[in-house]
């Protein structure tokens, strides 16, 4: 069990094996947020949908003034 923190520091140190899918998906679901949010950021400054939407998103980005 000693060596296991180890080995999984090593493979993330060199970005090799599993590590490597892992940032690799990471960086794929980034991207993948990053365009619903500007996708409903245009919406919402279009007013295209309707302003009582009542799913997570949009109630999030509707309560944060930083667009960042």
């Amino acid at each position: 069990m000693s060596l296991l923190p180890l080995i999984w520091k090593q493979k993330r140190l060199l970005n090799i094996s599993s590590e490597k899918k892992l940032k690799e998906a990471i960086g794929v679901v980034d991207n993948v947020v990053i365009e619903m949010l500007g996708q409903r950021r245009r919406e919402m400054a279009t007013m295209t949908t309707s302003l009582n939407k009542s799913d997570l998103l949009s109630r999030f980005m509707g309560s944060i003034e930083d667009d960042n």
